[in-house]
This record gives C-alpha cells, sequence and structure tokens, in this order.
C-alpha cells in the first residue's frame, strides 16, 4: 500500500482484511514442542493422578499443566478463573507440561483441568485454587507461556538481539522490532481462510514463513520484545468498522513527555504506561496517514483478553 491511496480505497482495504483475519483468532490450541525460557529448574507440583500443576514460578505469573495419563489421550481444557474473569485454554495429552499465564495481578486463582467426556461435555479431572503475589505486576508479560512461546536459543530471540545490538534505549528496540516485522512479514490470506480452531502461532514459524495472520504477528512481536525484557501483551477483541475478532499488542514503555513510536503509528505520553500498536494493520497499510490515524483512535478497539 501506498501513502497516496485515499482513504476510502484503504478502508476498504482494511474491511477486507479483517474480514480475513476475523476467523483465524482462537485462545486455545493443542499445545506446542517448545519450552519457555522461564522453565522453573525445580518444579513445585501439586495434582493427582491425572493432572499435575507446577507452581514454582507463581511470582512471576507463570503456572505450567500436565496430563498424567497420556496412555489414555483425551480431549483436554484449562480454565483459569480469577474475580469472575475467565480465560479456556487447551491443553496436551502428550503428558507434557505446558505453560499458562496468571496475568489477572495478585489474588486467588482458580485452575481447573477439564476432559472431554462426550458431545460439548466436560468432566473436571483436577481442581484448586492458589494465591498469587507477583515478583512485578508486568511479570506475566515477560514470560513465555502458551500463545507466546520461545526460549533464549529461539530465532525470534536471537533475531530480536542481534537487530538491537546497536539501540541505546528502550523505545529505539521497540522501534527496530516493529519496523522488521512491519517491513518482512506479509499478510497471509490464503491461511485466514483455512486456519482451524485451536492453532497457535510459533514465532520461529512466522519469521521462516515470512507471513502470518494476526494472531501470528500479535504472539511475534510479544515474543521479540519480551525476550528482550519489554513487557508486552498479546491482545484479542474487536475492531472496527464492524467490530470483527482481532489481535494487536500493548507495550509497556517508561519515558517522559510524548514519545512518537514512529515506525509503528503509536504515541506514548508520559503516565500512561501501556502502548497500543497493530503490527498487522501497519504492516498491511504501511506508509499511509489513515493507518495511523486508525490504529491511534482507541473507539476502533475493543479489548476482549490480554495474554
Amino acid at each position: 500500500m501506498r501513502a497516496k491511496l485515499k482513504p476510502v480505497k484503504l478502508a476498504t482495504v482494511l474491511i477486507v482484511m479483517i474480514l480475513a483475519l476475523s476467523v483465524s483468532i482462537s485462545v486455545a490450541h493443542p499445545g506446542s514442542a517448545d519450552e519457555p525460557s522461564q522453565e522453573p529448574k525445580q518444579p513445585k507440583l501439586i495434582g493427582n493422578h491425572r493432572a499435575s500443576v507446577d507452581i514454582s514460578n507463581v511470582s512471576n505469573g507463570l503456572v505450567r499443566i500436565a496430563y498424567n495419563e497420556p496412555e489414555s489421550p483425551k480431549k483436554l481444557k484449562v480454565i483459569i478463573d480469577k474475580d469472575g474473569e475467565r480465560y479456556i485454554y487447551d491443553l496436551n495429552s502428550r503428558g507434557e507440561f505446558e505453560p499458562y499465564p496468571l496475568q489477572m495481578g495478585n489474588g486467588t486463582y482458580s485452575i481447573k483441568v477439564l476432559a472431554h467426556i462426550a458431545d460439548n461435555r466436560y468432566a473436571t479431572i483436577f481442581g484448586t485454587s492458589l494465591d498469587a503475589e507477583l515478583e512485578d505486576e508486568n511479570a506475566p508479560f515477560l514470560t513465555a507461556h502458551q500463545l507466546v512461546m520461545f526460549h533464549e536459543d529461539s530465532r525470534a530471540a536471537k533475531l530480536a538481539k542481534e537487530l538491537t545490538e546497536d539501540a541505546e534505549t528502550e523505545i529505539e528496540k521497540i522501534e527496530v522490532i516493529c519496523g522488521y516485522i512491519v517491513d518482512n512479514i506479509s499478510y497471509d490470506y490464503a491461511k485466514a481462510r483455512t486456519v482451524k480452531p485451536g492453532y497457535l502461532p510459533g514465532p520461529d514459524e512466522i519469521l521462516e514463513a515470512g507471513k502470518g495472520i494476526c494472531f501470528d504477528y500479535a504472539s511475534l512481536l510479544a515474543a521479540m520484545l519480551r525476550s528482550l525484557g519489554i513487557p508486552t501483551k498479546l491482545v484479542t477483541g474487536y475492531v472496527a468498522p464492524d467490530y470483527l475478532y482481532h489481535a494487536w499488542n500493548e507495550v509497556y514503555v517508561e519515558g517522559t513527555g510524548w514519545i512518537r513510536i514512529n515506525r509503528f503509528y503509536s504515541i506514548y505520553k508520559e503516565g500512561h504506561g501501556w502502548v497500543h500498536m497493530d503490527p498487522t494493520f501497519a504492516a498491511g497499510l504501511k506508509g499511509s496517514s489513515f493507518c495511523s490515524e486508525f490504529i491511534n483512535n482507541s473507539d476502533n478497539y475493543r479489548k476482549r483478553l490480554e495474554y
């Protein structure tokens, strides 16, 4: 897209992108073979013969859960509740631990592991509650977990480190990473039409392919910035004009006064903390004032969940 395109045409393109990406997001998935960089060295397990929960990293906003009967594979769910807010995920039946975030702040969490019975019915095979007191309120947005997978030797982390080698500030690091994604990852319309429920992005695979859907963009940006120690949320919700489902990011920035994230169409004011960013639209409509205005208008976005 070029900046000289008229706003009406850009708006049409934007709607087409929204329609394509709106069918592509799922908050649950079958799991990933990668392990996060925050994997505890000394697990602290609670559970029963059917499921285990590793609570050794709760202070960093993370739990790890495993199914203990891989010889009897089932479709599995994990439900995490706190103060009436609920997140639902898939769990693999291979017996491998998967990481899940505790992103709803300090307090008491309810965690349930459920196994499929028949039709749409599930039964709880293990349930517990735990009190979380985070070392840092932004800790859950620095860890690797089921939707934002990376580790020290992953391609995403290595590339982030390489790209920002000469960057002196966090703002410069954000600009470099965002600029790279905007310039090098294109929107995959075919994938948006064919992706199945339960899909989870793999940041390294997205870098290899050079294309992805909105969930991929948001996961990749979060993985690369988190690997640099910059708190980053993967956000899902609804986007104008038809408020269809979408994924974007919020990045935590500390600074003084007004800061312009030039390549990513986002402005930060001191005291606001989280910077709204939409790599999908920034990549698809880069260089246009219409895109900048759209992303910076908070009325165009309705957040539902954050990871």
